[in-house]
């Protein structure tokens, strides 16, 4: 078919090709401010620790891929400059979960993909930083680890996902399968480490995916209450007064009890049926815990405060300060305010207010993925082609164009429910192809576009409306696989060569996978490419010519915008 019908419908569609958004905030106004220049993590903050001169140490994946470490320096003004440095961006891409600064001022940065990296905060002489890097290769059970602790003797431990590696300086030493599992009898859930803590007396309280066991340096006891083992224990933590909290599962053997327990030291108490994925003791005396309001539905979480005066009685009084779908990490600044992680980022408590690091009133912006964003246009004749009775087609013919540069607006609410809100983006129209089935020659079309004078064009977001009932919600389990997605319609100003329209197109939002940053529009876009004054051959001259290209070009587009 004539090139004529490809580039002027791949033109016009090329133009069109982009999509980006815009934020509001939902929080109310008198409880919730943003940080806007002190950007922090974006995605999933699975850890927090305090490092030294009242730093904060921020820890979690970004995304599904990798991940990295933050460390926020309280002692800067807010507004003056960025607070937040990320420690790990020249380390390489991984899966960061966990952080710790020793008491020489060493930083430990866990990954579970590539083991562990070591900081020593100087240079060699080479001009490097000293950071070196420990795998299995030098002793570790398992590259796959997820928690850190330095016990009282300076001894550094790393929970792995082959069981607990015990560092002195020098080498390790490693411990697997310490016991035969109680419950999970098969797989090996019992060397999957959760969480390592040292308490008073110097034993060591392991949790696990499996059973959570006591190590008081000879031999690993399993913890059990009325019989039965703790299982997919999180955290573990003891207080000031000796007492230890833990949240995990206990009873299975009548039914699937998980909850926040109390040890006294002889007697295992169930206080409350929240689960935590971190629990903290401030300096007040108050018990803070994120994690599930119900272990049992893992869809609504929590940042939750017990308070101090009533945690000896068996159902201590439970202040919910934020709700939400999945909240990690947690931790006290030297300040005595709360920070605390979710899939969204890194938040801080004062008591009063909940200062937000990363959202800029509850919006927050995606950045195109030019490489796999993908723009198709599609043309044709008005009429098609016979021989015979035969019917041979329409000419329709299609082409693609590069996007330079775009963002999406994601807005966020109180129920974590993320809607697209707004945005703008770019097209090369230097770049606009034709594609034949056949392999040629072709004529050489001339230029229907003023490339020169106006070599990009752009649409921009001005109203979206959702279907599903109005949702396009993030996963309902806080996890980082399963994709949500809604039906939308989109609004916007499309300018091609100085004229701009108003255009609308239905399109679908997908969250892929959860709570990794990434977002997918799937649209198409029917235009009359004659708004824009691209006349030639015409279905308008039709009488004229004798044939036309039709006036209607299509526009599919696959849009991948990332935090």
């Amino acid at each position: 078919m004539s090139k004529l019908i490809h580039i002027y419908a791949l033109f016009l569609m090329v133009v069109f090709c982009t999509s980006c958004g815009q934020n509001q905030t939902n929080g109310p106004k008198d409880t919730i401010r943003s940080e806007i220049k002190d950007i922090g993590p974006n995605v999933m903050v699975r850890n927090i620790k305090r490092g030294s001169n009242g730093t904060i140490l921020i820890a979690g994946p970004n995304n599904a891929s990798f991940g990295d470490v933050f460390r926020y320096d309280a002692r800067l003004p807010e507004g003056q400059g960025k607070s937040f440095t990320n420690l790990t961006s020249k380390l390489g891409q991984h899966k960061f979960q966990d952080v710790l600064e020793d008491r020489s001022g060493n930083i430990w940065f866990a990954t579970t993909d590539s083991g562990v990296y070591y900081y020593n905060g100087k240079s060699l002489p080479t001009g490097q930083v000293g950071i070196q890097h420990f795998t299995t290769t030098e002793g570790l059970a398992n590259n796959r680890v997820t928690s850190i602790y330095e016990d009282k003797a300076g001894i550094i431990w790393f929970g792995t996902g082959g069981g607990v590696s015990r560092y002195d300086g020098k080498s390790f030493r490693n411990f697997t399968s310490p016991n035969a599992p109680l419950f999970y009898k098969e797989g090996d859930w019992n060397n999957d480490i959760h969480t390592i803590i040292e308490d008073k007396t110097g034993k060591l309280w392991v949790g696990t995916r499996g059973d959570a066991f006591v190590y008081d340096g000879k031999k690993f006891t399993t913890l059990t209450h009325k019989g039965e083992p703790f299982l997919d224990v999180w955290a573990i933590m003891e207080d000031r007064k000796g007492t230890i909290w833990l949240s995990g599962y206990n009873g299975f053997k009548v039914s699937q009890t998980g909850g926040l327990y109390r040890y006294d030291g002889s007697t295992f108490t169930k206080v409350s049926e929240r689960g935590a994925y971190a629990i903290i003791e401030d300096k007040k005396g108050n018990i803070w815990t994120t994690g599930p309001v119900n272990p049992a539905n893992w869809t609504v979480q929590a940042l939750s405060r017990y308070e101090a005066k009533s945690l000896s009685s068996n159902e201590p009084t439970v202040t919910e300060i934020r709700s939400g779908k999945a909240f990690l990490g947690l931790s006290e600044a030297n300040d005595g305010s709360i920070w605390f992680g979710d899939a969204t980022g890194v938040y801080r408590y004062d008591g009063k207010t909940i200062t937000d690091f990363y959202n800029k009133e509850g919006q927050k912006k995606y950045s195109l993925d030019t490489k796999q964003s993908v723009v198709i246009w599609k043309g044709s004749w008005l009429l098609g082609a016979w021989e015979g009775s035969t019917f041979l087609g329409d000419g329709a013919g299609t082409g693609g164009v590069d996007l330079l540069k775009g963002e999406l607006l994601i807005e966020s609410d109180r129920r974590s429910d993320r809607h697209l809100v707004g945005g703008a983006v770019d097209v090369d129209m230097t770049t606009i192809e034709q594609k034949f089935d056949d392999p040629g020659p072709h004529n050489k079309l001339p230029p229907f576009f003023d490339v020169k004078k106006f070599p990009v064009s752009r649409f921009i977001i001005t109203k979206v409306e959702t279907g599903n009932d109005g949702n396009t919600k993030v996963p309902t389990d806080g996890s980082i696989r399963v994709t949500s997605e809604g039906n939308i319609k989109v609004t916007g100003n499309l300018t091609i060569e100085g004229i701009t329209k108003a255009v609308t197109f239905p399109a679908q939002l997908y969250f892929k996978d959860g709570m990794d940053g990434t977002v997918e529009i799937n649209g198409t876009l029917t235009l009359d490419r004659t708004e824009w004054g691209i006349d030639s051959g015409s279905e308008k001259h039709f009488f004229k010519s004798g044939n036309a290209i039709s006036d209607d070009v299509k526009l599919f587009m696959k849009i991948v915008a990332k935090k």
